[in-house]
């Protein structure tokens, strides 16, 4: 469903996302896709932060992104692995659950 959320429209320029039921582009279409992403890269839950709940390990990504605390984490994917992540602040690498498909860290 991201994927499809995602694809080019049927309006003149990339990435103005359809449907629409009732104009074009709508955004919340796109929207609702880059959650989806998100959410499937890092989830969290009290403390913990979950990274990579649901991300295909088939699908390179580069990715940062703010997690609650005033957390940032990135990282990289390639190849089905993890090849290397990182936080700020440090404090928070604690609170980190590195899903089991993925290696790296």
């Amino acid at each position: 469903m991201a994927i499809r959320k995602l694809a080019d429209g049927e309006c003149r320029f990339p990435a103005f996302w359809g449907p629409g039921h009732d104009w074009l582009p709508d955004h919340n279409w796109g929207g609702t896709g880059m959650i989806g992403l998100q959410e499937m890269l890092l989830q969290s839950a009290g403390e913990a932060i979950y990274l990579l709940p649901a991300w295909p390990m088939e699908w390179d990504v580069d990715f940062r992104l703010h997690a609650p605390g005033r957390t940032v984490v990135e990282g990289r994917v390639r190849g089905g692995r993890l090849e290397w992540w990182d936080i700020a602040p440090e404090r928070r690498r604690k609170d980190v659950v590195v899903m089991p498909q993925t290696s790296g860290g």
